[in-house]
C-alpha cells in the first residue's frame, strides 16, 4: 500500500494559482480561505448539479479560490454517469453535469476534510512521478531537487509564479513535464500571434477568408507541444475533411520528425476511432446503404425516380441534424414509416458490423452517452481540442465535440460565421456566434487581415456580409501586398 498522505506544508499556495479547499459539512475553512466564497454540495445539488457546476467552472477558469462544503456522499457524486436518451433526444448543450461537478470539486482544491489541507496532485506526483516531498512547495523535482508547484487550474502560463510548475495533466500520465512559457516560434502577424498565444481555457477564433486560419491552427498545435510542453497524447486537432487534415499534417511534419505523435483527424476519423473502441467495424459506401434499404423499404417504383434518395437524405437529417425521425417523416412527406426504417436500418448495420458515413458520428455519440470507460478514453485524447471550420458543425458534430472535450471544455474553435455552407445538414453560424453557450468562459480572438484580396474586393465583400442578420461583428481589412504570401500561408 502507498504511504498515507500527509498535510501539505505549502497551503494555501501562491495566490496566483487560485486554489480552493474542500471541507466537511459544518467544518470551518482553514486559515487562508476565511474570505473565500463558500459553496455547498448537498444531496439536492447532487440531484441538480448544473448551476453549481457552472459557478465552479467559472471559479476554476478565473483561478478564484472557493471553499467547497461537501455535504453529499462523495462516492455518489463521483459515480460515472450514463444517459438513456437517444442522440436525437439530447439537446446541443447537454453535459454530464454531475461528472462536471465532481471534476471541478477536485481539479484545483486542497482536501481538508480530515483536518489540515492535503494537496492530492502533489501526493500523486510523488507516487507516480518520483517527486519528493517539499517543506515549502508542493514537491521537489527528481534529479536536481528544485522545489516546484503542481498546478490544478487551466493549463497555461502563470506570470506571477516564477518557480517551476508541473500540471496535474502531466501527473495523471505519470510524468513531471515542466510548464513551458516560451512565446510561439512561428512568424505571425499581430492578430494571429494573439490567437496562437491564447493563455488557457476555451477560445473562439473568428477567421475570415484569407486571414491565415490554417496557419493559426498549426501554429497553435506546435505552440502547445513545443513551447507549453503539453503532451501530444492529450491533444487532438480536428479538420473538417481529409484534404484539410492532410494539409495540417504536412504543416506539422516537423513535430512528427521530433518523434512526437500528433493526432490530426477529421470528425469522422475521430468518431470511427471511438466506435472501434467497442468493436471492429467496416465502413461502407452509399452502395452498401442502398443494399440495406432495398431489403427493408417497401415503396412504389416510379419511372425516372430514385426510391431511396429521400430515405438517404432523411437518415442524414436524423443522424447529423439530430431530428426525431417522426418529425422528419412529417416534414418531408416522402419517407413513409421512417421511424421503423431508421430502427431496422441501424439494426442491420449493427448485425453486419458496418458503419456508414453518418453512422460513425451517430454511434460514436451513443457510445459516449452510455459507456463511461469509452468516454473517459476519448476525453483524455481531447483534453486540448482544436477544431477547424467551427461554423460548419452540424448539431451532431457539436455534440460530439462537447462530449469529447469533457468537463474542462478546453476547445480552441476556429471558423467564420459568414461562410456556413453545410446548413442543409443542420450546420448554423449560431454554433460559432454563441460559442460561449457551448463553452462557457471562452476568450474571443479575431483575425482581421485578409491577405488574399486587394482592398477594393475586401471592402465590397465586407459591405455585402454586413447584411447577414446573425453574425459576429468584425473588422476586415486588406493586408499589404508584401505580406500576402507569408502571413496567409
Amino acid at each position: 500500500m502507498p504511504p498515507p498522505a500527509v498535510p501539505s506544508a505549502s497551503a494555501p499556495g501562491p495566490a496566483a494559482l487560485g486554489r480552493g479547499v474542500v471541507v466537511r459539512a459544518g467544518q470551518d475553512a482553514p486559515a487562508g480561505w476565511h474570505d473565500a466564497p463558500r459553496l455547498r454540495i448537498d444531496e439536492a445539488v447532487a440531484g441538480q448539479p448544473g448551476p453549481l457546476a457552472d459557478v465552479l467552472h467559472h471559479a476554476w477558469l478565473t483561478r478564484r479560490p472557493v471553499v467547497i462544503e461537501l455535504a453529499a456522499d462523495n462516492d455518489v457524486v463521483r459515480e460515472p454517469e450514463v444517459s438513456p436518451l437517444r442522440p436525437y433526444e439530447v439537446p446541443r448543450d447537454f453535459a454530464f453535469h454531475r461528472e462536471r461537478l465532481h471534476w471541478l470539486t477536485w481539479a484545483n482544491t486542497y482536501d481538508a476534510r480530515s483536518g489540515q489541507p492535503i494537496w492530492w496532485h502533489g501526493v500523486l506526483a510523488e507516487r507516480r512521478g518520483d517527486a519528493r516531498r517539499s517543506d515549502t512547495h508542493d514537491i521537489e523535482l527528481p534529479g536536481d531537487g528544485r522545489p516546484a508547484w503542481v498546478d490544478g487550474g487551466p493549463r497555461g502560463p502563470i506570470d506571477a509564479v516564477t518557480d517551476p510548475i508541473v500540471h496535474r495533466e502531466s501527473v495523471s500520465l505519470g510524468r513531471l513535464t515542466l510548464l513551458g512559457t516560451a512565446a510561439p516560434a512561428d512568424e505571425l502577424a499581430p492578430d494571429q500571434l494573439a490567437a496562437v498565444s491564447h493563455r488557457s481555457g476555451p477560445a473562439r477564433i473568428i477567421a475570415p477568408a484569407g486571414s491565415g486560419k490554417t496557419r493559426v491552427l498549426t501554429a497553435r498545435l506546435r505552440h502547445l507541444i513545443r513551447d507549453r510542453g503539453v503532451e501530444p497524447e492529450l491533444i487532438t486537432a480536428v479538420a473538417y475533411n481529409t484534404r484539410a487534415a492532410a494539409e495540417m499534417r504536412e504543416r506539422t511534419a516537423d513535430l512528427s520528425a521530433d518523434g512526437r505523435r500528433v493526432s490530426i483527424r477529421t470528425l469522422h476519423s475521430l468518431a470511427l476511432w471511438i466506435c472501434r473502441m467497442e468493436r471492429e467495424r467496416e465502413v461502407i459506401d452509399e452502395r452498401g446503404q442502398r443494399d440495406i434499404l432495398d431489403r427493408i423499404v417497401r415503396t412504389a417504383r416510379i419511372p425516372n425516380q430514385d426510391p431511396y434518395q429521400p430515405y438517404l437524405e432523411a437518415l442524414a437529417e436524423v443522424r447529423l441534424g439530430l431530428v426525431d425521425p417522426q418529425r422528419v417523416e412529417l416534414e418531408r412527406g416522402d419517407v413513409d414509416d421512417l421511424p421503423e426504417v431508421f430502427a431496422d436500418y441501424r439494426e442491420e448495420l449493427d448485425r453486419r458490423g458496418w458503419l456508414d458515413f453518418d453512422e460513425q458520428i451517430y454511434h460514436a455519440i451513443e457510445l459516449l452517452l452510455r459507456d463511461p470507460a469509452i468516454r473517459q478514453r476519448a476525453q483524455r485524447a481531447g483534453t486540448h481540442l482544436l477544431v477547424d471550420e467551427f461554423q460548419d458543425l452540424t448539431p451532431a458534430f457539436l455534440l460530439l465535440v462537447r462530449l469529447v472535450a469533457g468537463p474542462s471544455m478546453q476547445v480552441f474553435g476556429v471558423g467564420d460565421d459568414d461562410q456556413t455552407i453545410y446548413s442543409f445538414a443542420g450546420a448554423t453560424p449560431d454554433h460559432l456566434v454563441d460559442f460561449d453557450r457551448w463553452f462557457p468562459g471562452a476568450a474571443h480572438h479575431a483575425l482581421e487581415v485578409n491577405y488574399r484580396c486587394p482592398p477594393g474586393v475586401v471592402e465590397s465583400v465586407t459591405r455585402l456580409l454586413s447584411h447577414n442578420r446573425h453574425r459576429v461583428a468584425k473588422t476586415i481589412r486588406s493586408g499589404a501586398a508584401d505580406d500576402l504570401t507569408e502571413a496567409a500561408s
